[in-house]
């Protein structure tokens, strides 16, 4: 019942290979989809997008979304989305639990998340398949997080578990209420600023700490976890003497099964059934009198609630960069995800109420006992793939989740630590997009000095500290890119553009240019210096074409009104020609048509070179033309004609 993509460790890049539809396990899901499920998949509809609705009814949809795809919703649709629920469950128990060790605790915190969140996040998300709940890169993220930021002088990390535990409740909530905020502000599109080479670098290195940090408890050696890569890797070595075979010899059990499995005839969920087996064997061999330490006890029953502390000035600020670290990553995985497995189905994503979405879930985590959490690929794909039809099989994946902690949980206390540990190790081999990392590393520098620097800074630096300086370098790249807009004088290149209008190629008197890019406040030093470097104004008009000018603010209005004043001091008309609506409404509102003069602001470059011929250079004539056109300027009598066509039109008949 459960697909390949279930127990592929590949799977679980999470947002890494989600980002990108180039990554191998996308393009498997989208060629998984069955034909026959087309018609029903438009039972799920957006409401939000049909016109005509109330303002009662888009209050509803916006509070409410799920009841929208209750409308039809068939026995048939029903049994695809509790089918698929099952498969689902059946890899997020391992999983959740995994991801709670990585967080730095117990694993039924880990299972919490992966209830009510999970519920949650379906039914107020915008994606049919997405699944919520614990992640590799968010559980890693909160222990290296909460591991270096202290409260009254104690660091998170090395408080008693009860302690801890309120403040790791108040990062979801605090994450939560920061990505709720970011949707209600409908910033979900700006994720998109984040680019691709920084999250398979930060990936990557997530997959190089998750590795490492789980080298004790797969070799069954206890010490405690260092603050910084290179000090872990220290002291792993140190302690390599000490290895526990029986340990060890579990773990890589596991490992090789888990591995084993996904060669099978059928589809089976491998690392379940290995975590299982190497369950049964601990306690069938009394694996625990050789040193082989046990998951534990965890409660039968439903997640109690929890609150976080007190709320105080300090502790907020100290865990304000932590929460807003997660809420950013968690946002950029949760939308990857979901617009990755939307694509194969050629369906829409509302980003902002996916972010909404995914900061319930939080906030939900955190007063239902859980660690903060984000969309997962691997569970996501396990879902697309296994036949969802609706977000109801995310929904149901929650519920049989609680039902199964609720039967079972007595039976999870003798799951190998080793067993878990050999399971992240499968997991964070597949977290390394490779594909990803030989695309950044040959397509540009600027791609390769973000994959390497956030790669590097993730190994090095706190993680919050590393998606930052990813997020930073993206945007101080795209700013660089932004910052240079291009100008080309098009009679002095042999422009084809001129050669195919009726004017052109250009007279000696007249200048055009093409301006290209966007004309930001951060963008007009560099425009200014390569107008300036072409004109010297000894020309008698001057064109600025701005066909390729898509947006424009005050500055660069302001350099255009500088423009237009040495232009006018040298005794240079300028004309604008080509200018988009958007653009031309700023200039319109700006006061600078009004000073050009609206006879000066042309639709087209054709138009712009005939008002220059006619009007602006009409008593002009170059040295080329005197000397051999018998005084007459050729273009100007051209141009002329060709008004003088548009204004009397040969009669057809």
């Amino acid at each position: 019942m459960a697909s390949s993509s279930a127990v592929d460790p590949k799977g679980e890049g999470e947002g890494a290979q989600a980002r990108g539809s180039s990554s191998g396990q996308a393009n498997q899901v989208g060629q998984a989809g069955e034909a026959g499920e087309a018609e029903e998949a438009h039972t799920a509809t957006d409401a939000g997008a049909r016109t005509g609705l109330s303002p009662w009814q888009r209050l509803r949809h916006a509070a409410l979304p799920f009841l929208d795809d209750l409308q039809g919703y068939t026995s048939r649709t029903f049994r695809h989305d509790v089918l698929a629920a099952l498969t689902v469950a059946v890899v997020a128990l391992p999983q959740s639990m995994a991801y709670a060790v990585i967080a730095g605790v117990h694993p039924k915190y880990g299972l919490y998340a992966a209830m009510l969140p999970v519920i949650v996040a379906s039914l107020w998300g915008s994606s049919r398949y997405l699944i919520a709940g614990p992640t590799n890169a968010i559980a890693m993220l909160l222990f290296a997080s909460l591991a270096e930021t202290a409260v009254d002088g104690v660091l998170i990390g090395a408080m008693p578990e009860e302690t801890r535990m309120a403040y790791i409740f108040g990062v979801a909530i605090l994450a939560g209420a920061i990505q709720v905020g970011m949707g209600l502000a409908r910033v979900g599109e700006l994720v998109h600023f984040i680019s691709h080479s920084v999250i398979v670098g930060f990936t990557a290195g997530a997959a190089v700490l998750i590795a490492v940090g789980q080298l004790r408890n797969l070799l069954g050696v206890s010490f405690a976890a260092a603050p910084d890569f290179p000090t872990q890797v220290l002291r792993t070595l140190v302690h390599l003497p000490q290895t526990n075979p029986w340990a060890l010899g579990v773990g890589l059990a596991t490992i090789a099964l888990a591995l084993a499995l996904r060669y099978a005839p059928r589809n089976l969920p491998g690392p379940f059934i290995a975590i299982v087996v190497a369950a049964a064997a601990t306690q069938l061999l009394g694996l625990e009198a050789h040193g082989v330490r046990v998951v534990g006890d965890i409660p039968q029953g439903l997640p109690p609630l929890s609150l976080p502390p007190a709320p105080d000035g300090d502790a907020i600020r100290m865990l304000f960069m932590p929460a807003l670290a997660i809420a950013l990553l968690g946002a950029v995985e949760a939308l990857s995800i979901a617009k990755t497995l939307a694509g194969a189905k050629g369906e829409p994503v509302d980003g902002s109420r996916e972010f909404v979405a995914q900061g319930l879930a939080n906030m939900a985590a955190g007063l239902t006992s859980g660690i903060p959490g984000s969309g997962s690929f691997t569970r996501s794909a396990v879902n697309f793939t296994a036949g969802a039809r609706t977000r109801f099989s995310g929904a149901f994946t929650g519920v049989l989740t609680l039902l199964a902690v609720l039967a079972f949980a007595p039976l999870a206390r003798a799951i190998p630590v080793a067993s878990l540990a050999g399971i992240l190790c499968i997991i964070a081999w597949g977290m390394i997009d490779r594909d990803g990392i030989r695309l950044s590393l040959r397509a540009t520098r600027a791609d390769r000095a973000v994959l390497l620097c956030t790669f590097g800074a993730t190994l090095l630096l706190d993680l919050e500290k590393a998606v930052f300086v990813g997020v930073l370098l993206s945007l101080g790249l795209f700013l660089r890119k932004v910052s240079h807009p291009r100008v080309v004088r098009l009679d002095a290149s042999g422009s084809s553009e001129l050669r195919g209008l009726d004017g052109g190629p250009c007279c000696p008197n007249l200048a055009v240019y093409a301006i290209e890019g966007t004309l930001f406040f951060g963008a007009i030093d560099e425009l200014e210096k390569k107008l300036y470097e072409y004109e010297n104004f000894g020309h008698k008009a001057v064109v600025l074409h701005l066909r390729q000018v898509h947006w424009i603010d005050a500055t660069g209005v302001h350099a255009f009104e500088r423009f237009l004043r040495k232009c006018r001091d040298k005794g240079v008309t300028l004309v604008l020609s080509g200018a988009r609506p958007q653009v031309r409404r700023v200039l319109v509102d700006a006061g600078l048509i009004e000073h050009i003069g609206e006879a000066n602001v042309t639709a087209d470059l054709s138009s712009a070179l005939n008002h220059c011929y006619t009007t602006c250079l009409r008593d002009e004539v170059c040295a080329t033309c005197k000397a051999g056109n018998h005084g007459e300027c050729r273009r100007q009598g051209a141009a002329m004609c060709e008004v003088d066509a548009e204004r009397h039109p040969v009669a057809q008949e």
